[in-house]
């Protein structure tokens, strides 16, 4: 059920104010290099989540990761940062906890003869030498870039419902949240000509929310509303524009 906020939209900023102080969900990764080196995979479009690839080793790590690394022995020919090992079957790994960001990253893989496994850490070691072994910026992109399809995605498919509310209900805010990561509320003036459109700058991870995905999510909401003309606001039509909101006014043909 779409909740809807009455007084000056109060459910968006609980909503928005809870999220800034919580922790990031810790979510499996696995490096492209890992993915094409050690497990060869294929790199899978964006809208594909890495973490959720059907592969034994990967699977291992997300049943590891809402507690790692407990439970997990380090390689202790890696000093810093601390990395530990994985094992699933005849597959060793090497993983890194990215605790600011709630990332638990598999960052190496390999399929080794019974008997072997211990020389897959010092692999592992070697590769951490020639600063092959953590995540880089490639890595930390294509999460960005998979995060911001989810985001579009369930926007995509949500906003026909938040419309119909907000026509439905007008003079009032509608609140929703994205992907379940960005916050935005919708305000219709009666006789349906004005479609108001607000958007937080921060995502309930904790991560801002770049100016060309809200000029996204903004495009789909005012597409859909069939609004000719838009600009951008600083004011709300039911009362103050929040701290971390942007909002953008769009123009509709006037209803016969």
């Amino acid at each position: 059920m779409l909740p809807i906020a009455t007084r000056e939209g109060s459910g968006l900023l609980g909503m928005v104010s809870r999220s800034m102080s919580s922790k990031p969900e810790r979510r499996t990764r696995v490096t492209l290099r890992c993915l094409r080196e050690d497990l060869e995979v294929e790199v899978p479009p964006v809208e594909i989540n890495l973490g959720g690839l059907d592969h034994p080793l990967i699977g291992e790590a997300r049943r590891l990761a809402p507690a790692a690394p407990r439970g997990q022995r380090r390689i202790l020919s890696i000093e810093r940062p601390l990395v530990y090992r994985l094992r699933h079957g005849r597959w060793p790994g090497a993983t890194w906890l990215e605790a600011k960001a709630g990332r638990f990253w598999l960052c190496a893989g390999a399929q080794l003869e019974e008997g072997s496994g211990e020389d897959a850490y010092e692999i592992f070691a070697a590769l951490h030498r020639t600063g092959r072994l953590l995540p880089d910026d490639d890595d930390r992109h294509r999460d960005e870039l998979e995060r911001n399809a989810r985001i579009i995605d369930d926007a995509a498919d949500s906003i026909p419902s938040i419309l119909t509310d907000a026509f439905n209900l007008p003079d009032h805010d509608a609140t929703t949240r994205f992907g379940g990561l960005v916050d935005a509320r919708l305000h219709v003036t009666a006789p349906g000509e004005e479609v108001w459109v607000a958007i937080a700058t921060q995502a309930t991870d904790g991560r801002f929310v770049e100016e060309r995905l809200r000029d996204v999510l903004f495009g789909l909401v005012l597409d859909a509303a069939e609004a000719e003309l838009w600009e951008p606001r600083a004011d709300w039509p039911s009362g103050e524009l929040a701290w971390f909101e942007v909002a953008r006014l769009g123009l509709r043909e006037p209803p016969s």
